[in-house]
């Protein structure tokens, strides 16, 4: 397990070079590969706007489906490639061993669900939240032949009731979420609705209690509705400390909702750490002024006891 988990921090290594690379060089790896999927997103989509179903190789060994253009980066690398996101994926290699359990709440296509598969092996389990059902579908097809992953079209909240949850086209799909984000905090959102469909919420303490369970991380990357998620833990927070990630954007309309969220973490006596480039926690006393030093629009931020 030890060299394949530096074999894997070596190809993660390879990619975020690419990425930080030359256009040049990025269209040299797979020149035609990078034609498609550029020309599909700043061409065809923005006419059709209808997303393109692309098979792509994570740097992890496994094949997932994705959907152009809201995931090019890992349909051209095999990675999801943003500064915090490669730290998050080392976080996970370093973290992750053989027979954890892993909660991923915003699952999305399940790029980092079958990663903290790969790293819990079979006696292991990873259980993943993804509200939106266009979404799902996806996630449905990248797990279907995954064994220690349970799969949930719910949405992870403060009720255990039925809610309206708000989805955006393909290529807005990151900001689908239960709290409907501001447009004029959002340009890219202005001319945009977002269909409303209700999705069951789920108390996710009631959720891991009843599977009689408790992971050792819970990611959490819910578009503003983070707060909702940490209610519905309070109470098995009271008797369990599994090790938190949260998402945490600069100054925006969701901004408020991940200081409430701090907040309500620091008060049940859990740190705050930033990742650092390898992947290790470092203490962190101000969230604000870590991520303006690295220059850091979102992060994600881990809280333990």
């Amino acid at each position: 397990m030890m060299n394949t988990g530096l074999n894997l921090q070596k190809k993660l290594d390879g990619i975020e070079k690419l990425a930080r690379g030359s256009i040049l060089k990025r269209f040299l790896k797979n020149p035609f590969r990078y034609v498609f999927a550029i020309g599909y997103w700043r061409f065809i989509y923005p006419i059709k706007k209808i997303g393109k179903f692309r098979k792509a190789e994570t740097f992890f060994g496994k094949e997932m489906q994705v959907v152009l253009p809201s995931a090019t980066e890992i349909y051209l690398f095999g990675a999801k490639t943003h500064d915090s996101e490669i730290r998050l994926a080392r976080f996970l290699m370093d973290q992750l061993m053989a027979g954890d359990t892993f909660c991923d709440v915003g699952a999305h296509f399940g790029y980092f669900t079958l990663l903290a598969s790969q790293m819990v092996g079979g006696k292991g389990k990873v259980f993943s939240f993804e509200a939106s059902r266009a979404t799902f579908g996806v996630l449905q097809k990248n797990t279907a032949s995954v064994k220690n992953i349970i799969i949930e079209n719910k949405a992870a909240a403060d009720v255990n009731k039925e809610l309206i949850f708000h989805e955006y086209p393909v290529l807005l799909s990151e900001y689908n979420s239960l709290v409907a984000p501001a447009k004029n905090e959002f340009n890219v959102l202005k001319n945009n609705t977002p269909k409303e469909i209700k999705i069951t919420g789920v108390k996710l303490g009631d959720y891991l209690s009843e599977k009689n369970t408790c992971p050792k991380i819970i990611k959490i990357d819910v578009e503003g509705a983070e707060l909702q998620v940490l209610n519905g833990l309070a109470d098995y927070l009271k008797n369990n400390s599994p090790i938190l990630v949260m998402e945490y954007l600069m100054e925006n309309n969701q901004n408020r909702v991940h200081e409430q969220a701090v907040i309500f973490l620091e008060e049940m006596g859990f740190g705050k750490y930033i990742i650092d480039e390898n992947g290790k926690m470092v203490k962190c006393k101000n969230i604000k002024a870590a991520m303006v030093d690295r220059k850091l629009d979102s992060d994600n931020i881990v809280f333990k006891r």
